[in-house]
């Protein structure tokens, strides 16, 4: 190991932790008192600690499942169902649990008590557990570039997936210091949803990541890009800027600027008058079908410029020429989306875009189960555009409602 691999190799490692606790210190205190605040960045360190102390039972549980059982999440020694069976049931449930068990001794204290303080505290334990695993992972795999690639690759998600179900358990926390009544199990039905949809996609990211080629990495770019947007939408409710910041975002850029979280749910709601099952069935042969002439345009458009779809089967050994395909018809399945949720909601002349989601949401879902029984693995690539495509429908029909 080189001087030079050798410091990216720490500035992997240290890096992230070195910018979450300066944001940690420079904003997270905002929702408490200033008396509490330097405890506040103790005990977030001290969350950080019992996270990568966690990962030692995950790390040494999944060794002694890879030789007893020969189950490896990574597909290293497994065929893909195999890998993909173990990553959704065994590896990823047992790494996200141990997250939440390192926010527990924090979790009854009086600095758990805002959504704010969920966040910061599972994504303490997010980060302390994946420093633990990237420095397991550098130390028996090496310092080249696609692991240290990998490695940065693997922290935001993990921070962003916990801070997700962080945020439901602060609200808890909130609404129970509201009610004046005493926090007692760690829990609830938000946080369980919110922590199952963060499980599956945390476990199909790190499929991604660490369980196929480079090339595959381009597969986390949608997921990536859902996270950016949903800390956006989420920061305008947690941080609150100063009244000038604020002023100059709403002159300067008052187009672009994220909805709120109220506004999301709001959209998302139920309006006037009841549920309109038959557009949601409607919607949903809609999205196919639109969705289907996408895909068809696209071959027909590749076929014309000499494009190889079937490089798409021989995956990485095709390298790079399996690129251009794949980008093609998944930009021409996303293309279907806004598209199809336009038309739905302009047909069926709507108020919200409860409707052309719920169809946008049947249509992947069919499609997911088409994908497991034709090739599993496409399903790990499909459900990572799932959120954008389940997105970009929303923001059609949201184009398409009547005001």
């Amino acid at each position: 190991m080189n001087a030079t691999r050798l410091g990216l190799a720490l500035l992997t490692l240290a890096g992230p932790v070195a910018v979450f606790f300066a944001l940690l210190r420079r904003l997270g205190g905002q929702a408490a008192p200033r008396d509490r605040r330097p405890r506040r960045v103790w005990l977030a360190l001290a969350t950080f600690a019992f996270g990568a102390i966690l990962f030692l039972p995950a790390w040494r549980v999944e060794a002694w499942l890879s030789v007893w059982a020969g189950l490896d999440e990574h597909a290293r020694a497994t065929t893909d169902l195999q890998a993909l069976v173990y990553a959704f049931f065994v590896a990823a449930p047992l790494e996200q649990g141990l997250k939440v068990a390192a926010v527990g001794p924090v979790w009854r204290t009086r600095h758990f008590e805002a959504k704010i303080d969920g966040v910061v505290f599972a994504a303490a334990a997010a980060l302390g557990f994946i420093t633990a695993h990237n420095l397991e992972l550098l130390a028996t795999q090496g310092t080249d570039g696609l692991v240290l690639c990998r490695a940065l690759l693997a922290v935001p998600a993990h921070l962003f997936f916990a801070a997700s179900w962080g945020y439901a358990l602060g609200r808890e926390a909130l609404a129970t210091s509201q009610r004046g009544g005493e926090k007692r199990v760690l829990g609830g039905r938000t946080f369980m949803f919110t922590w199952f949809v963060a499980m599956l996609f945390n476990s199909i990211y790190d499929h991604l990541v660490f369980g196929r080629g480079a090339t595959a990495l381009l597969g986390t770019l949608p997921i990536l890009l859902c996270m950016i947007v949903m800390s956006l939408v989420a920061a305008r409710e947690l941080i609150k800027p100063p009244e000038g910041a604020k002023a100059a975002r709403r002159r300067f850029l008052p187009a672009i600027a994220p909805p709120s979280m109220r506004a999301v749910r709001e959209a998302l709601s139920r309006s006037e008058r009841p549920v309109m099952l038959t557009w949601i069935v409607v919607g949903a042969l809609v999205t196919t079908g639109v969705m289907t002439v996408a895909l068809a345009v696209a071959v027909a458009l590749g076929r014309r410029f000499g494009v190889d779809f079937t490089a798409v089967d021989r995956g990485e050994s095709a390298g790079m020429a399996s690129l251009l395909p794949l980008v093609l018809l998944a930009g021409a399945a996303l293309t279907a989306f806004p598209i199809a949720g336009f038309l739905i909601a302009r047909a069926s002349s709507t108020r919200s875009v409860l409707e052309p989601a719920i169809a946008a949401g049947l249509a992947i879902a069919g499609s997911l189960v088409l994908l497991g029984l034709a090739a599993p693995v496409a399903v790990v690539f499909a459900t990572a555009f799932a959120p954008v495509a389940f997105g970009l429908a929303c923001i059609g029909a949201w184009a398409g409602i009547v005001r």
